[in-house]
């Protein structure tokens, strides 16, 4: 009488389907990859702590890993224009999404601040946002600004005595710290907003190419995005008390969070590359410190020599916030971490 192998026995001869080899740019991308493929693998993350997304580019194992990709999701060329060639060349194999490029993202004008969506896609919470700000809230308050000639109106004198734009441009070829990002502000996954759509699009990538866990994927991203429910209306709560405060910042790369949760600074300084900073920036400083603004919102990348002279005889105390959270731990958790952090610093900071 023959005897059939146990069902135990049989599980065990079945080899285990391999996880999808899955690749992530920056840490708050990293983290919601990471959040919709729990229990099934883990992505791995190009950005080393302390790096800059704008100069992100691969190391040779981290180009042999992009060969071996099957799916690789990054923010795209208007953040890290060096991984645009390598991703075509070396991930021949990979399926390759540019976050920023997909329908339903919502976007920002880097000179105007004028929302929009992404072309292509009528994605209910872009819209949503987007008719906040034609509601006035945010935009229009920024606009009263300009037209009681206080910061666009001398930008634009500026402009054409050929100084400050001049020397913005020219601090963009230097490579500082995202001070030219063309057209569309790449600070993208500071929307939840935009998180939650890529939450869905992450889960049907993933699904399509391991069917056999597409259920995972789908319930891990319906899970976060409740979270993100969650997570907004604490941050709301968060702000609420110092909403309508004016602050300074020494770069508009939080423009994403602050619109979505109705903050602006009444002046985005310039004039700052290196520990330099420009007369333009220095007369913005003084006319805060003549308003009673004691906020500086500003970048760890920034020059410490930069915020002594920014600061010094003023009342203005800096609050160095990360968009990235690179001294946040990777993994499922950093994007939430990292939207409390920025939250918490604002609140902190406006007090």
């Amino acid at each position: 009488m023959r005897i059939l192998p146990s069902l135990a026995a049989l599980v065990a001869a079945t080899p285990a389907l391999a996880e999808p080899k899955v690749i992530a740019d920056l840490p708050p991308v990293h983290s919601l990859v990471a959040k919709v493929m729990e229990g099934v693998g883990t992505p791995s993350l190009l950005l080393d702590q302390g790096g800059s997304g704008h100069g992100l580019s691969l190391r040779p194992s981290q180009a042999a890993a992009a060969q071996e990709a099957d799916l690789i999701f990054w923010i795209g060329p208007a953040m890290s224009p060096a991984l645009e060639k390598p991703f075509e060349t070396l991930a021949e194999n990979a399926h390759v999404i540019a976050l920023m490029e997909q329908p339903g993202t919502l976007l920002i004008d880097s000179t105007s601040a004028e929302p929009h969506k992404h072309e292509g896609e009528e994605g209910h919470d872009a819209h949503e946002h987007a008719e906040h700000a034609e509601e006035g809230h945010e935009e229009h308050e920024h606009e009263e600004h300009a037209e009681e000639g206080h910061e666009d109106h001398d930008h634009e004198e500026h402009a054409e005595e050929g100084h400050e734009e001049h020397e913005h441009e020219e601090h963009a070829e230097e490579g500082h710290e995202g001070h030219d990002h063309g057209p569309e502000d790449p600070h993208v996954w500071l929307s939840p907003d935009n998180a939650r759509t890529w939450l869905a699009l992450i889960a049907e990538e993933l699904a399509e190419h391991d069917p056999d866990n597409a259920a995972t994927y789908q319930a891990n991203a319906e899970a976060a995005s409740a979270e993100l429910d969650t997570l907004i209306g604490e941050i709301e709560a968060t702000l609420e008390p110092v909403e309508g405060r004016e602050y300074l910042s020494t770069h508009r790369a939080f423009a994403y969070f602050e619109a979505r949760f109705h903050i602006a600074p009444a002046h985005a300084l310039t004039g700052i590359d290196g520990g330099v900073t420009g007369p333009r920036a220095m007369e913005e400083v003084r006319h805060a410190a003549e308003e009673g603004i004691t906020c500086l919102i500003t970048e760890p990348d920034t020059a410490e020599a930069t915020v002594r002279t920014l600061t010094e005889g003023t009342d203005l105390k800096a609050h160095f916030l990360d968009p990235l959270g690179r001294d946040l731990t990777p993994g499922p958790n950093q994007y939430t971490e990292l939207l409390q952090a920025l939250a918490t610093g604002y609140a902190d900071c406006l007090k």
